[in-house]
């Protein structure tokens, strides 16, 4: 009836700003049993460390790793995913139902956590914005392609507003004759129509099921580096877990600059050359090199 939830997130001193009152949301949630874990990445000291390990949420103390790293060797998107991959594995050893990846700069709803479980899907989350303005999308995935030149094919606001106008219409029964000719196409989820099924849901907002976690791992690639949980996303999809975003939900980003990304000497680099497999020879038809 209440299932066991780990709330996560890497965390480092960046967000320092933020922890009181993030930590005051905690407390305001209105589901109770779950506990927190957070990661700390900082590399320069540990007073963040310490102070995290002075925090309580429901009276309860959080728990808190330290993960060291060195940003000469790992590039900070291979570091996220070995992060996660720590949490993971602390979540399958402690037997939790769902784990809730919530990062530190990310408010919810108070309630938020009982709203997502009652759901019941293998992933399910509430939208966000990724990017600065004035080029802000919701971090939806339509797809895993990556598209050269343009990068991840995202939903826009636009586009859930869209659906959300749609699902109102629904409710209402006022939808036109062919509009409900949409609905099968549209609405996948009879009992909550405002969930709508995608292809991925940022990892910032995400509740999880055990199942999906005993299957899936977080990983990362030594040379190929666009954020770690496109290979998470990947891996799942083709195992048949789904995605689904409560569109009737955004929740607040208070993002900070990431400035320790355009610190690290590691870059994206790779080439699309043209030709058979067999050539001696090919044409470059792509390059990048950061």
């Amino acid at each position: 009836m209440h299932p066991k939830v780990l709330l996560s997130c890497p965390t480092s001193d960046r967000h320092k700003h933020l922890l009181k009152k993030w930590i005051k949301h905690l407390n305001s949630l209105t589901y109770d049993n779950f506990d927190v874990l957070l990661v700390d990445t900082t590399s320069e000291n540990d007073n963040y460390f310490k102070r995290l390990q002075k925090q309580k949420v429901k009276g309860k103390e959080i728990k808190v790793m330290k993960h060291l790293w060195d940003i000469k060797k790992n590039h900070p998107l291979q570091m996220l995913a070995h992060v996660r991959e720590k949490i993971r594995l602390y979540f399958l050893e402690k037997n939790y139902d769902y784990l809730f990846f919530l990062d530190d700069d990310i408010f919810i709803p108070k309630n938020g956590i009982q709203r997502l479980l009652a759901y019941n899907k293998d992933h399910v989350g509430f939208y966000t914005h990724v990017f600065y303005k004035p080029h802000r999308v919701p971090c939806i995935l339509k797809s895993g392609e990556i598209i050269m030149g343009k990068g991840l094919e995202y939903y826009s606001f636009a586009e859930i507003s869209c659906y959300k106008r749609f699902v109102h219409k629904f409710q209402q029964k006022k939808l036109s004759h062919e509009e409900k000719l949409l609905i099968p196409f549209l609405i996948k989820d009879n009992q909550f129509p405002w969930l709508f099924k995608t292809y991925a849901v940022n990892l910032g907002c995400l509740m999880i099921k055990k199942k999906v976690l005993e299957k899936c791992q977080f990983r990362t690639h030594p040379t190929f580096i666009w954020g770690e949980d496109l290979w998470y996303y990947s891996e799942a999809n083709d195992k048949g877990f789904e995605f689904w975003c409560d569109s009737f939900v955004r929740a607040r980003h208070e993002n900070t600059d990431w400035s320790i990304i355009r610190q690290s000497p590691r870059q994206l680099a790779f080439w699309v050359v043209k030709g058979p497999a067999n050539a001696t020879e090919g044409e470059i038809v792509v390059r990048r090199d950061k």
